[in-house]
């Protein structure tokens, strides 16, 4: 995987190399100090992610997606939760608030890896969905299988551009197709709600709300500004304010 680091503070670009170069499988494909010098490289090479400051001078990062026509994956770095809401706008994998340990950074790379090379996933079987569903149950197809999700135990929908990740109490499975399909497939189910671009969650599944983060199991979610309206119904409705 061919990564570009964009960030103004050395320390911070030192401290992503030293994490990249500890992946054989991961390459940096340059270090910059600001959005302009990022663009230049796009320009001349092929870049499969950008670890991408938000709060740089001149351009942020923010705005540098938004120039770029087809732009690579990106994982934001920033020292700012502020800006994770807008981030899933601009379909960002992940988004890292400094200091950045390196579990967590594992852990956004494999989210990276997923849409770049989904059938490298040893743990996770690539499936299509089947047009079968009901209130309980959801078919996926991998090659001549159908494999059952039992969708009272589906907590998570995360979407990973062209795939979206299952996420059930039993582990999870990558699944070849749009956030937007699926969204209408489980739109007859009231538990099931998108908070942004990227997720989909099973209200009972819900620990808490705080502000427009929400806490399912062991993650914190932000809830997308378009969305917030359609979720506190839910939550009027659900009762649990």
């Amino acid at each position: 995987m061919e990564i570009l680091i964009v960030d103004d503070e050395p320390i911070a670009r030192n401290i992503l190399e030293k994490y990249i170069l500890k992946m054989p499988e991961l390459h940096v494909a340059g270090k910059c100090k600001n959005a302009l010098e990022a663009f230049s490289i796009l320009n001349k090479q092929v870049v499969d992610l950008i670890l991408l400051d938000i709060n740089m001078p001149e351009v942020n990062g923010m705005d540098l997606m938004k120039t770029i026509k087809n732009p690579p994956l990106v994982i934001f770095t920033t020292a700012y939760s502020e800006y994770a809401a807008q981030s899933y706008e601009l379909d960002a994998v992940d988004y890292l608030v400094k200091p950045i340990s390196f579990e967590r950074f594992l852990k956004a790379i494999h989210k990276a890896s997923a849409i770049l090379q989904p059938t490298s996933l040893k743990n996770d079987k690539i499936v299509t969905i089947s047009s079968h569903s009901d209130d309980n149950i959801l078919f996926v197809k991998s090659e001549s299988k159908l494999i059952k999700i039992d969708l009272s135990h589906l907590w998570l929908v995360e979407g990973l551009k062209d795939y979206v990740r299952l996420w059930t109490d039993s582990g999870n499975v990558v699944v070849h197709t749009t956030m937007k399909s699926l969204e209408e497939q489980l739109s007859t189910i009231s538990l099931f709600i998108r908070v942004n671009k990227s997720y989909i969650i099973n209200m009972k599944y819900v620990k808490e709300v705080d502000g427009n983060t929400i806490r399912i199991k062991d993650q914190a979610i932000s809830i997308g500004f378009t969305y917030r309206g359609k979720i506190q119904a839910h939550f009027e409705k659900l009762k649990l304010l």
